[in-house]
């Protein structure tokens, strides 16, 4: 046990740094910068490259919903190919996909499909996770998604009970949703997949949809009921999960490519960010400008 009597300050200058000493400018030492990095394990870091992607199969499961045109058309599917040969570049050795992890549903159909038994759905998960595990030789493929509820009805008390307040960060979210839905629709129309999926991949736009939960939902609280944080706190509650899973499929010298709803990615690529166990590589560098 620690006495009270000695300062918490001196003791973790004791424990953690040689070059705590008093503020005499005669007596100044410089504090080892790299202490802290000491205390972290010392690992082989994996490689994890993220390609957040648009929802192809439009299944209008989230609030806003971009209406993307059919994957399965000659064009799409030559830009789809181009997309396979460049990701090829970063010598992915598994493909972890938006597919719940434990299930047998993904992994069979990628089993049919390298028998050449299986025609490929209108998803990112098929049309890019597969085709690219497929072209690098891989057995198997990597679900790793956790189905989770984001229940909204809590902010919807709050917000119909104090409309004055909530009111207008419901309205902004809204706008912002629309206004974000019109600029992907554009990338789409205007451009190849692969321009669009190098977009939407650009770590300001990331920080962007990232940064929506903290404008319009966390505010939304009323004296202990924290509506809004809570519905945030189950959006990461889940991509921590996702990141866990990410853990279980993992080996030494994997290079894994993870292909994913973009609105995932930036806890996502946060959390390998903080872990020694893994590295994030930009997926832009293979997809080009």
């Amino acid at each position: 046990m620690i006495s009270p009597r000695i300062p918490v300050s001196i003791l973790l200058c004791g424990f953690l740094f040689a070059g705590c000493t008093s503020d005499s400018p005669n007596n100044k030492k410089t504090i080892d910068e790299n202490a802290f990095a000491r205390l972290l394990p010392e690992v082989e870091s994996i490689p994890v490259a993220f390609l957040g992607s648009y929802h192809m199969s439009n299944p209008g499961a989230d609030q806003f919903n971009l209406e993307a045109d059919d994957v399965l058309v000659p064009k799409r599917q030559e830009e789809i190919k181009e997309v396979i040969e460049l990701l090829k570049a970063f010598k992915p050795t598994k493909i972890a996909v938006e597919a719940p992890y434990g299930g047998s549903t993904a992994i069979n159909r990628y089993e049919a499909y390298l028998n050449d038994s299986l025609e490929l759905r209108r998803s990112e998960e098929e049309q890019i996770g597969f085709r690219l595990a497929k072209s690098m030789g891989h057995s198997t493929i990597y679900p790793i998604d956790v189905k989770m509820n984001l229940n909204n009805d809590g902010i919807g008390k709050l917000v119909g009970a104090n409309p004055e307040e909530f009111g207008p960060l419901m309205a902004g979210l809204e706008k912002s949703g629309k206004g974000a839905i019109n600029i992907l629709g554009e990338w789409l129309q205007n451009g190849t997949i692969r321009e669009m999926l190098y977009k939407m991949n650009d770590p300001e736009v990331e920080e962007i949809a990232l940064s929506l939960y903290f404008q319009y939902f966390v505010p939304i609280v009323e004296g202990e009921d924290y509506a809004g944080a809570d519905m945030v706190n189950t959006w990461y509650h889940r991509n921590i999960q996702i990141f866990s899973n990410l853990h279980k499929i993992a080996e030494a010298n994997d290079r894994i490519l993870v292909v994913y709803g973009q609105g995932h990615i930036p806890p996502l690529k946060h959390f390998t960010e903080m872990s020694p166990y893994f590295e994030v590589e930009d997926v832009r560098q293979y997809l080009g400008e």
